[in-house]
């Protein structure tokens, strides 16, 4: 199997950290999202990363499907419960994160596409909805100490924010439990980088 992702995409780093705690082996294919490659326009016609690519031509995509694919393929470790409840919570978790992700995003993609003159109301409301998210976890850190795919998700987000954002770096136990969860083997070689 083959995942086209980059080294910066939180969406990515899950699936991979999936693949890493499962044995899962994948091939990964360092895309470039300025100039989609037509292998990626191929597999994904919006060019989004990431997607998986299985060995007969399929293709999956978006992250939280290629995640429960993933976690479906072994029961080696299981990263998303069988049961009901504990399948939506963690479930839920991930949907957090990746609005914590697109949040940070959109402010990233902001300041970058106005350096000088960025929207600065736009940018107060994305900070301060970081900022609740952030409280929201610390209030609910006792629900983040299985390691399955809600910490996976949640420590995603924040490392991506942690690269684009830095200003807005975690504090306080929301920091300790970040930086303890980032030692985990698999989150340590995930770690997104800048290309």
């Amino acid at each position: 199997m083959k995942l086209l992702y980059t080294k910066t995409s939180p969406y990515a780093r899950k699936a991979r950290v999936i693949a890493l705690e499962k044995n899962i082996p994948l091939e990964l294919v360092d895309e470039d999202l300025q100039k989609k490659s037509q292998r990626l326009l191929d597999a994904n016609p919006l060019g989004k990363v990431p997607t998986l690519v299985l060995d007969d031509g399929t293709t999956v995509f978006d992250s939280p499907v290629i995640c429960q694919y993933l976690d479906g393929l072994n029961g080696q470790v299981i990263m998303i419960p069988r049961d009901i409840p504990g399948r939506f919570e963690v479930l839920k978790w991930e949907a957090f994160a990746d609005d914590l992700t697109a949040s940070a995003i959109n402010l990233y993609r902001e300041k970058v596409r106005h350096p000088q003159d960025f929207n600065k109301e736009f940018i107060a409301a994305g900070e301060a909805g970081i900022g609740r998210a952030y409280t929201y976890i610390e209030n609910n850190l006792h629900r983040l100490q299985i390691f399955n795919l809600a910490p996976v998700a949640v420590a995603s987000a924040i490392g991506y924010i942690h690269l684009r954002l830095p200003h807005l770096k975690v504090q306080g136990d929301v920091q300790q439990w970040f930086e303890v969860i980032s030692k985990r083997p698999s989150m340590a070689q995930t770690i997104p980088a800048v290309q």
